[in-house]
């Protein structure tokens, strides 16, 4: 069953040099339970995708439906999880993760059950009475994944969560997040430039246009979980989508060539 579905969704924003077509005629649906990983050149629409979905901004045309109910604003049932973890400061750990929670008004005894169960999910009971300041960047974006799991979202919303890491706590987290997904089946859009993490993470892989952002191909993944980035189907796979990357590449920049001459 699919729980967000976009139906000829375009996006177009008003800027200086006139109007700036980001997204054109775009037909999607996520499976409930589905990790659909989304990649493409710089500048192609993805996050754009994603804030849509999230309520954010509004199309242009076309209609985005959640839930059997159309986007209309952001909303709980939809959490982004960004680039930067966007944690308060002047909060610990167990604080941040359970700041949703007690602005809801749910009672304390379940505030302090469910976050201990997330912070043992994501490997930071140890850490619970840490300041987020005293904690490497890996580990914030565990709280921020816990912060959002003790909210119990139908649809989780990374927008390249992991790219400011290094290559090592990377994989740390996407062992971690595998986890988190295997454990509680939530349906996950995840935003990347990274061909193989999308592979080593996703169900599916759908790789969008360089120049009016548009779905040009999609990749199912049939690999069991749990999956490496060094696997040799993972590599496989990654390899033939990154072809495909490489020459939507040349065909973008080819064409902004001739609009510049």
């Amino acid at each position: 069953m699919a729980v967000v579905e976009l139906k000829k969704v375009a996006k177009v924003f008003a800027s200086q040099a006139g109007r700036l077509t980001v997204l054109v005629d775009i037909d999607l649906e996520v499976a409930d339970g589905e990790f659909l990983c989304v990649v493409g050149p710089s500048g192609c629409g993805k996050s754009t995708l994603l804030n849509l979905i999230a309520g954010f901004e509004r199309p242009s045309s076309g209609e985005i439906v959640v839930n059997g109910q159309p986007v209309t604003g952001p909303s709980p049932s939809r959490f982004v999880i960004f680039q930067e973890p966007a944690l308060f400061p002047w909060l610990n750990v167990y604080q941040n993760v359970v700041f949703g929670l007690r602005m809801a008004g749910v009672d304390p005894s379940e505030q302090q059950d469910k976050a201990h169960a997330l912070l043992k999910a994501v490997h930071l009971s140890k850490f619970a009475q840490a300041w987020v300041t005293e904690i490497s960047g890996g580990m914030k974006q565990r709280v921020a994944i816990a912060r959002a799991l003790a909210m119990d979202p139908d649809i989780l919303l990374m927008d390249e969560p992991f790219a400011a890491l290094d290559a090592q706590t990377r994989d740390m987290l996407h062992e971690v997040l595998e986890e988190v997904y295997q454990q509680t089946s939530k349906t996950i859009v995840f935003v990347t430039h990274n061909v193989r993490e999308a592979v080593r993470l996703g169900s599916r892989v759908i790789l969008m246009s360089g120049q009016e952002g548009r779905i040009i191909e999609q990749f199912p993944v049939h690999l069991p979980r749990n999956r490496y980035l060094e696997d040799v189907e993972v590599v496989t796979i990654a390899s033939r989508i990154r072809d495909k990357l490489r020459q939507e590449v040349l065909r973008s920049s080819g064409e902004e060539g001739e609009h510049a001459g």
